[in-house]
């Protein structure tokens, strides 16, 4: 194998450089040096390959000069002067390699090492080039890398990951260069979100790809801990950004997977998921003919009343439900003044206001709801159809009845819900017809570009916030851009004026007064208090005896019996292995394998108590430091503020490589396999649960106070 190679290119000059810059070219390529990680013997044959490359060019220009006075004849189709060449063969392969990469030539780098680090390919080649040489493979590996970020520039983040995942599956299979594969999943997480939205937006045949990209949301949630949790997916997008990256995918997402994934987050528990699978729920609920789906939509808005004004959609959830007396009630009690005056006005002449409800409720579905899903985008919402429909006739007729309605809105036959479809007939009719908008009929993907200089970063204005129609009391709607609030302080808001940094109203309900007709409440024997008195009187007994034992005991000079534990429980073994004299945290020198493995056997028990039922977070500072010390007391925190914990069973914890850097730092690779069963509120929730949940985790380990203690993780 003889590869030419351009004398100028290797020296980074043009055609026309003279002799002086020549020169200068040879002394830089030298003294610029190429990554660490390259060995002795690949920077010599980078050196060899520059200096063969200068002296070609030095004995041309003598050449040129000796015979610049003589002339020559040429033949036409001919050049005068072709660029000098030097060949290099297979004892310089890895310099060359190396210069090729230094050259951006990164596709050129693929294609000459392919026949060799492609164990396929690789016996067939010449026994002295091996597919395992980390020179060969570090060239590739970083040539994947480079070429995956070019295309991250260009906005084809699919080929990007493909790119970056292929520089990590070689480095993987041969356990080289931690620090580079590092830098890669680096790279993967932050691409991560460039890859959810290009694989969303993909046409509707595209059935792999989407898969995919919800596949890659997932990930993304389980990362965070939820839509609003304080978890790390190392993707740069903080909390706000998140959710307005999440606000953007919804439009590319169908009803059933927004109803799936918000339904499946709200239990984590998250307000905000809870809010979006109530708008999920109620668009396939009303668009399918499937009451019994809105009908859950209101169960989750009655979790969400506590807190947040949420009564014009519990109005239209009654409504939908033919439950016409609770929608008024709800619209009694909500505070959006905008919104009511709406609806007065155009039920203006009934006998209630469920003409102008029903107008907001199309309006609502129509503008708010619809758009954000990819299915219903260019459907049009008919309150008339809806209620025509025999299988929704059907099952209100078998809903509670709520109230009797005035007899206007009732119907001889099927009782006071049917009688909404008669009375519909009174809505104006500007609410029962609405045109497709052009503007989100065919979305196309807005994806935000990816910024040269900073190549490693996803830009923080991932999409815009709602935007949320103001309805004037005539009936038109006129959108209002400073009419929005973040997604963030509650979940997607209804039509509402509120600021965006307006802070969540409390509901204050009216103090109902006690009727003069009531009876008085009779005041009952407080049999708790007397409770209370009994428990106090047998414990200042019990202390009594306990100090009268106690003293005759110490007069007799009889000594204190201890306590003896017939099993030591498993609940000690982090305090045992730190007390143990042969504890890996005081052994001197570099990390070796059987250190490290009792390191790690030492963090997942210590992880087990921290996130368990007794939340045990004190003894996180026994193993780790920041940063990881910081998020892994978050996890504990949040898991005790929702009285949620974790229980783990390691089933393998495995030490692959031990990569000492001194003796004060270290790398460790090892392969865990555990079991992790999450409870909340004492209850199993076996859809967070894994029973049998297998990875790789890079540590990273520093030596402090002459212990070992991890300072962060990577899970591949």
């Amino acid at each position: 194998m003889r590869v030419p190679l351009d004398c100028y290119r290797i020296l980074g000059l043009t055609h026309l450089s003279g002799l002086d810059k020549i020169h200068q070219a040879h002394r830089d390529r030298l003294l610029s040096m190429p990554r660490r990680e390259y060995s002795d013997a690949a920077i010599a044959s980078r050196k060899r390959i520059i200096d063969k490359a200068y002296e070609t060019l030095i004995d041309r220009d003598r050449l040129e000069g000796a015979n610049a006075n003589e002339s020559l004849e040429v033949e036409s189709d001919r050049p005068l002067t072709l660029p000098p060449q030097i060949e290099a063969d297979e004892k310089d392969f890895a310099g060359l390699l190396l210069i090729l990469y230094e050259l951006g030539e990164s596709e050129k780098v693929l294609s000459l090492a392919r026949p060799y680090y492609d164990p396929e390919e690789a016996e067939h080649q010449s026994a002295r080039i091996s597919p395992h040489d980390p020179d060969l493979l570090l060239s590739v590996s970083l040539s994947y890398l480079d070429l995956g970020r070019e295309y991250w520039k260009q906005g084809q983040y699919e080929a990007a990951a493909s790119s970056l995942e292929a520089a990590q599956e070689i480095l993987l299979r041969e356990g080289l260069f931690l620090s580079i594969r590092s830098e890669i999943q680096a790279d993967l997480f932050r691409l991560r979100p460039y890859r959810i939205l290009e694989l969303l937006a993909t046409p509707d045949n595209h059935t792999n790809e989407h898969r995919k990209g919800m596949s890659l949301l997932q990930e993304m949630l389980d990362a965070r801990r939820g839509i609003d949790g304080s978890g790390n997916d190392y993707s740069s997008l903080g909390i706000d950004d998140f959710l307005r990256f999440i606000q953007q995918l919804r439009s590319y997402m169908t009803a059933i997977e927004q109803q799936t994934l918000f339904e499946e987050e709200a239990r984590r528990p998250s307000t905000v998921a809870t809010y979006l699978a109530v708008y999920a729920l109620i668009a396939r609920g009303f668009s399918q003919r499937q009451p019994a789906l809105i009908r859950r939509a209101k169960g989750l808005l009655v979790k969400l009343s506590a807190k947040q004004d949420i009564y014009l959609e519990k109005a239209v959830c009654a409504l939908l439900l033919g439950q016409t007396e609770e929608a008024s009630a709800a619209i009694d009690n909500s505070s959006e003044h905008e919104q009511i005056a709406f609806i007065r006005q155009n039920s203006e002449g009934a006998p209630d206001l469920l003409p102008g409800l029903c107008l907001y409720s199309e309006r609502w579905m129509q503008e708010e709801v619809y758009p954000h899903f990819r299915d219903l985008m260019s459907q049009i919402v008919s309150l008339k159809d809806y209620f025509a429909d025999e299988q929704v006739q059907a099952y209100l007729e078998e809903l509670p009845n709520t109230g009797a309605l005035s007899s206007e809105w009732t119907s001889p036959v099927g009782g006071d819900r049917l009688g909404l479809l008669s009375s519909l007939e009174n809505v104006p009719s500007s609410g029962r017809s609405f045109e497709p908008n052009p503007a989100i009929s065919s979305p196309e993907p807005k994806l935000s570009t990816y910024a040269p200089e900073t190549p490693n970063r996803f830009q923080r204005s991932v999409a815009p916030v709602i935007e949320r129609p103001s309805y004037s009391a005539n009936g038109t709607g006129n959108r209002d851009l400073s009419s929005t609030r973040r997604l963030g302080n509650v979940p997607p808001p209804r039509t509402s004026a509120r600021t965006v940094n307006e802070p969540v109203r409390e509901i204050k309900r009216p103090v109902q007064a006690q009727s003069p007709l009531a009876p008085p409440k009779r005041s009952r024997f407080n049999v708790g208090r007397l409770i209370v008195v009994i428990v106090l009187a047998i414990a200042l007994l019990a202390g009594f005896i306990s100090l009268l034992v106690w003293a005759i005991r110490s007069l007799s000079g009889v000594p204190r019996l201890e306590s003896i534990t017939l099993e030591k429980p498993i609940a000690t073994l982090v305090q045992s292995i730190k007390d143990n004299n042969a504890a890996p945290v005081a052994q001197p020198g570099p990390l070796d394998k059987e250190t490290a493995t009792k390191v790690i056997e030492t963090w997942q028990a210590t992880k087990s108590k921290a996130l368990g039922k007794g939340y045990e977070d004190n003894l996180l500072e026994e193993i780790l430091v920041d940063p990881a010390l910081s998020d892994w007391k978050g996890r504990a925190k949040e898991l005790k503020s929702s009285n949620s914990y974790l229980q783990y069973q390691t089933k393998s914890s495995d030490v692959d490589k031990v990569v000492p850097d001194g003796d004060s730092k270290a790398k460790v690779v090892a392969k865990i396999s555990e079991s992790r069963n999450y409870f909340n509120n004492g209850e199993l929730d076996r859809s967070a649960s894994k029973d049998d949940a297998s990875y790789t985790v890079e540590y990273d380990l520093v030596k402090k106070d002459n212990k070992w203690l991890i300072r962060e993780m990577l899970v591949f």
